[in-house]
């Protein structure tokens, strides 16, 4: 290839990857950020990694508890200096990067695969159009970064046969599992990976007992033990069951089925439908260990939406490549094609910047209650406040050491979720629980964000004589108890 197509292919690609960054600029939104940087505030303030709850809200003596407080811890360091040093916009920037950097990395793997420019940089934007929708400010953000290293490192073992490249896996897994709890996921991927490279090795030499399966097995039970190394140690594992077959599962849209969060996951269907015309050329005696990969990880996707960018970041470079084998005779005009997308990818970051799409700045303050916050600061109220899971962050974040929640997005203890029900809904059980605690001030949203319907616990507390509305804005009440 002359220097100039290499110049088309990398001007193309710089153009998506700026494109895909503006469209990750979107305003902070995540509920579930705001705890994460109180977590990540309280544990540089006390210097130590909690083994109870900082804001003394949960029973932390169980698996989910002690998951939930320990595994994330360095992921939330990480996003609260980050806030602390940079501010909002500094969150939006990093989001940005990291997924931005997930798709060059899709890229380098893509090529690695031998992928032509062609494949590589549709397969490049077809995965930033999968995972557009997957841009919360939490250490999830890491696992998609460290997962998509893990596969470089061993792809790029498997291109080069260069053994420094395993070294350096089990001081990610190292990282990973300080992280995120997404971390089982990657060692079951590398566990798989490791099985093909041990077995392909097996028929090509005739043994198990090579130098390079040894080694293999090394890294893979050196990684594994990082789980165990890690502060929250087993009660990932017993989190993860409790979670997938519990009430929990039920109230979090990220377990949802992607098919139910139509349409915002057209473009993982298309993902996946390309996935599917690919495998015939996965399932070969040469690949068949891509193609295990691409199916348990697809699998696994279509359970629940979370899963989708690490399906999409590990299998979108495998897939640019069978569909090259498969294609090969097919002989694409390489320049037209990287002029194309150098002109779409321009086209829609015009769009974005018309439509304010992008490069966007601060908070999107619908969905916290910024006002209410205000209010109570503003008139020093404080006490035990019921609350909604959604607002549960933002109201953790800002009125710790005044105000005593209920409940917030961690859900450390799932028998509180059954009583927080019942409130919202005035169930007999629910209204003796709620008297019973003794609350001084109730926040409660409109309507339910899943189904528009008002929570009949509003009606309850403006005809209660001893409640009073002391704040009402475009997002909900905010009700005080009466002094006497």
């Amino acid at each position: 290839m002359s220097g100039r197509k290499y110049y088309l292919e990398y001007l193309a690609l710089a153009a998506l990857l700026v494109t895909f960054f503006g469209f990750f600029s979107v305003k902070v939104w995540d509920i579930d950020f705001w705890w994460h940087i109180a977590a990540g505030r309280s544990i540089l303030e006390h210097g130590a990694i909690p083994s109870v709850d900082p804001f003394g809200m949960y029973d932390a003596a169980n698996a989910c508890g002690q998951t939930v407080l320990k595994s994330e811890w360095l992921g939330q360091v990480l996003l609260y200096s980050v806030y602390r040093w940079f501010d909002l916009d500094g969150i939006i920037y990093f989001r940005a990067g990291v997924l931005a950097l997930c798709l060059a990395i899709v890229y380098m793997r893509s090529r690695l695969a031998a992928s032509t420019s062609a494949f590589t940089l549709a397969i490049t934007a077809l995965s930033g159009l999968a995972i557009l929708h997957h841009n919360g400010e939490r250490p999830q953000l890491l696992s998609f970064l460290l997962l998509s290293l893990l596969f470089l490192l061993l792809d790029s073992f498997a291109r080069s046969g260069k053994r420094w490249l395993l070294y350096c896996i089990p001081p990610v897994m190292l990282l990973w599992s300080n992280t995120h709890g997404a971390v089982l996921l990657g060692v079951a991927a590398l566990g798989l990976f490791g099985i093909g490279y041990v077995l392909e090795n097996r028929w090509a030499q005739g043994r198990f007992n090579t130098p390079q399966n040894i080694l293999m097995l090394v890294v893979v039970g050196l990684s594994s033990a990082m789980l165990v190394l890690a502060p929250s140690g087993l009660d990932t594992f017993k989190c993860i069951i409790l979670q997938q077959s519990g009430s929990i599962r039920e109230l979090v849209s990220e377990y949802a089925s992607p098919w139910s969060l139509w349409p915002a996951t057209l473009y993982y269907w298309v993902f996946i439908g390309v996935t599917l015309v690919s495998l015939p050329g996965l399932f070969s005696k040469t690949y068949w260990k891509q193609g295990a990969l691409v199916l348990v990880l697809g699998m696994i996707s279509v359970v629940g939406y979370r899963y989708i960018p690490l399906f999409v970041l590990v299998a979108a470079p495998y897939v640019a490549a069978s569909l090259n084998r498969m294609l090969s005779r097919v002989k694409l005009p390489t320049a037209a094609i990287q002029l194309s997308v150098l002109a779409v990818a321009l086209a829609f970051l015009g769009y974005g910047y018309r439509q304010e799409k992008v490069f966007l700045h601060g908070l999107q303050e619908q969905r916290f209650p910024v006002g209410a916050v205000a209010f109570i600061k503003a008139n020093h109220l404080g006490g035990k406040m019921f609350n909604t899971m959604n607002w549960g962050g933002y109201l953790l974040w800002n009125l710790s050491g005044t105000t005593s929640l209920f409940i917030d997005g961690r859900t450390l203890d799932p028998y509180r979720v059954a009583p927080y029900t019942n409130i919202l809904w005035t169930t007999p059980e629910g209204l003796r629980f709620f008297e019973q605690q003794n609350f001084d001030l109730a926040l409660v949203p409109y309507s339910s964000a899943f189904s528009d319907k008002r929570y009949p616990v509003i009606d309850y507390l403006q005809n209660h004589p001893g409640w009073q509305l002391v704040y009402q804005d475009g997002l909900g009440y905010l009700f005080a108890r009466r002094t006497q």
